[in-house]
C-alpha cells in the first residue's frame, strides 16, 4: 500500500543545519481505539502521545530506501482530545552510520483505514531549546554525535507553523521489529563521594541513559561510559574520541532519558561541580526480540563459553547487527556475515527475517567504483573491496540455511 499521501515533510526551516533538535506538536479528536502511526525522520526520533512515551530510533536508511516505522498507538489514545508531540534530532553529517540529508520527519495517523491526521505546515514546531544545537561533540566517527541538555531551558520558546521540506523518498516499511525496552539495570555504586560517582551495571548492557537526582543548584555534570576500568576510571578519552554527554541540572529534582543516542557499556562514570543526591544513574536495556534454541553442552564450562557468546551476539542487534555495542555500532559486510552464521544456529527459525534485512540494507548501498561501502548506510568516502566480495557469500549462506 502506499504511504504519506496525504502527509508532507516539515522542518523548522529550509537550512540543513548539524546537529539539530526539532520539536513538532499537534492534537486531534479522536476516539481511544486501535490507531496506526506511520512515523518517518532523517536522524532520529522520539514520539510522546500524552505525555507518555511511545518509540523512538529511525532505522538507518537511504534516501531511495526510506524506512518509516509504523506502531500501534491504540492504548496511549484517551477519549476526546489527544496531544502528539515527537523530538527529532538532525545530525546533519556525515558519519559511517548516517548519510546526510535534508532535514525533515512526515507521519500520519490511521484509524479504521483511514487517515486522520498527516504532517503538514498546520503543524507547530519549535527548535528545541534544551539541547545545545550546534553543538557537534563528537564521539567517534561512526557513532557521530553526543549531547549537552541544559534542564534550566525545558519548554522555552514559542511555536510557530512548521515548515514544508523537499525531500525525494522512496519508502518502505521497517523490516524488522522494534527493540523492546526493559525495566531499569540494576546497578552497583562503586564510588560514591557527592559530586563523583562510578556505577557498575554488572555486565555488559546496552540501552538509553537515564540519569536521576537532586541538586541544590544549577551545574554543570559529566557523564562517561565504557567497558572496562583503567586506574579505577572509565576511559572516557582514547585517541580524539570521547565517550561522554553533558547534563546542565536546575536547582531541585532532575530527572532525564535520552531515548535517542545508545549506550553500550558496563560503567559509568558521573563528575559533578558540587554535591548532588544520585537516585540513579543506569541504562534503560533495549534488545532485540528473538527466541534462541535450546542448546546443552557436555561440560559446564563448554556451556558457559556458548551462553557467553550467544549474549554477546544479541548485544550486538540494534536496527540490524553492529561490529561493537560500545565504539562503533556500524554494519559489516564481513561482521554480520559472521554473525548471521551464528544466528543462523543460535536462534528459533535462524532469524531469518533479521538476517535478510541486513543484507537487503547494503544491497541498497551506492558507489560509483562499484564497490560496496565500509559500512550501510555510510557516508563517509571508505570501502574494504574484499567485503564486498563476502557479501555474496552471506547471500549464499542466507539461501542455504533459510
Amino acid at each position: 500500500m502506499r504511504v504519506f499521501n496525504l502527509a508532507k515533510w516539515i522542518w523548522l526551516h529550509n537550512e540543513n543545519r548539524k546537529d539539530e533538535y526539532g520539536e513538532f506538536f499537534t492534537s486531534l479528536l479522536i476516539e481511544r481505539k486501535p490507531t496506526l502511526c506511520r512515523l518517518s525522520c532523517d536522524g532520529d526520533y522520539t514520539l510522546f502521545i500524552n505525555g507518555a512515551f511511545v518509540a523512538s530510533n529511525q532505522y538507518g536508511d537511504f534516501e531511495h530506501y526510506k524506512i518509516y516505522d509504523e506502531i500501534e498507538i491504540g492504548e496511549y489514545l484517551q477519549e476526546g482530545e489527544n496531544e502528539i508531540y515527537i523530538l527529532v534530532w538532525h545530525f546533519g553529517e556525515d558519519t559511517q552510520r548516517y548519510i546526510n540529508a535534508q532535514a525533515g520527519v512526515i507521519f500520519e495517523l490511521e484509524q479504521d483505514g483511514k487517515i486522520i491526521l498527516a504532517s503538514n505546515e498546520k503543524v507547530l514546531c519549535r527548535k528545541n531549546q534544551a539541547y545545545k544545537n550546534g553543538y557537534c561533540k563528537k564521539i567517534t566517527g561512526q557513532l557521530g554525535y553526543s549531547f549537552l541538555y541544559d534542564a534550566r531551558k525545558e519548554n522555552l520558546g514559542g511555536f510557530v507553523s512548521a515548515t514544508v521540506v523537499e525531500k525525494d523518498c522512496a519508502f518502505f516499511k521497517r523490516p524488522t521489529g522494534k527493540l523492546e525496552l526493559l525495566p531499569e539495570k540494576e546497578i552497583k555504586r562503586l564510588k560514591n563521594e557527592g559530586n563523583y560517582y562510578l556505577i557498575d551495571l554488572g555486565e555488559e548492557t546496552v540501552g538509553l541513559p537515564v540519569l536521576e537526582f537532586t541538586s541544590l543548584s544549577e551545574q554543570k555534570i559529566l557523564v562517561a561510559w565504557g567497558e572496562d576500568l583503567q586506574g579505577d576510571h572509565v576511559r572516557r578519552l582514547i585517541d580524539g574520541r570521547d565517550f561522554s554527554f553533558e547534563y546542565i541540572a536546575k536547582k531541585g529534582d532532575n530527572k532525564y532519558t535520552n531515548y535517542m543516542l545508545r549506550l553500550g557499556c558496563r560503567y559509568m562514570e558521573l563528575y559533578a561541580e558540587q554535591p548532588i543526591e544520585l537516585t540513579y544513574m543506569g541504562l534503560i536495556p533495549q534488545i532485540y526480540p528473538v527466541k534462541e534454541k535450546l542448546f546443552q553442552a557436555g561440560e559446564d564450562f563448554d556451556q558457559k563459553i556458548y551462553d557467553v557468546c550467544v549474549k554477546t551476539l544479541k548485544l550486538s542487534m540494534m536496527e540490524h547487527y553492529v561490529d561493537t555495542p560500545w565504539r562503533e555500532q556500524c554494519l559489516y559486510a564481513f561482521d554480520s556475515r559472521n554473525q548471521m552464521l551464528c544466528g543462523y544456529y543460535a536462534f528459533e527459525n535462524g532469524n531469518a527475517e533479521y538476517a535478510r534485512a541486513n543484507l537487503l540494507l547494503m544491497s541498497k548501498d551506492k558507489r560509483d567504483d562499484g564497490l560496496l561501502a565500509i559500512t550501510y548506510p555510510c557516508g563517509m568516502d571508505l570501502t574494504i573491496p574484499s567485503f564486498s566480495l563476502y557479501y555474496f557469500i552471506a547471500v549464499k549462506e542466507y539461501i542455504e540455511h533459510i
